[in-house]
């Protein structure tokens, strides 16, 4: 089906003020997922309830609504589960090369990471493909520790 664009594209002025908004970030899961990579590995938690296993790691599971705390290990390949195909830069200008990223289910995880995929026609990309994640030389515990994906 086809998307088509309306006559006319309207903007309205107007502001939204977030600071009436409270956030909260969950810095233990990331800091599990991080301090793995540095090891070239890729932890998550585990709910012992439903057995659900979140990348990065929650404190509380989204189903159960109860805490966990169960660290477990996910493989560091995948599958694609939705991806874009990125064409041009921000300001409209094509790009020399078609960059695809991608949502990323890993094995073991029931939730996903977004990365690039590389080494693959943009057109040959799929739903469903399986992917192996690309580590950096040396792993210094950040998110860019994975540099990208490639189909396997």
């Amino acid at each position: 089906m086809a998307f088509e664009m309306g006559e006319e594209t309207r903007q309205v002025p107007g502001t939204w003020d977030i600071s009436t908004y409270r956030y909260k970030i969950e810095g233990r899961g990331l800091n599990l997922l991080t301090e793995a990579m540095k090891e070239g590995k890729i932890r998550g938690v585990r709910c012992h309830e439903c057995g659900t296993v979140y990348v990065p790691g929650p404190t509380f599971c989204r189903k159960c609504f109860i805490d966990i705390d169960e660290v477990v290990e996910v493989k560091d390949t995948g599958e694609v589960v939705s991806y874009a195909v990125e064409m041009s830069n921000m300001r409209g200008e094509p790009l020399d090369e078609k960059r695809i990223t991608a949502m990323i289910k890993l094995d073991g995880s029931d939730t996903w990471i977004v990365g690039t995929i590389t080494d693959i026609d943009w057109e040959d990309v799929e739903v469903g493909m399986k992917v192996k994640s690309v580590w950096v030389d040396e792993p210094a515990g950040k998110l860019n520790d994975i540099d990208h994906f490639e189909p396997l």
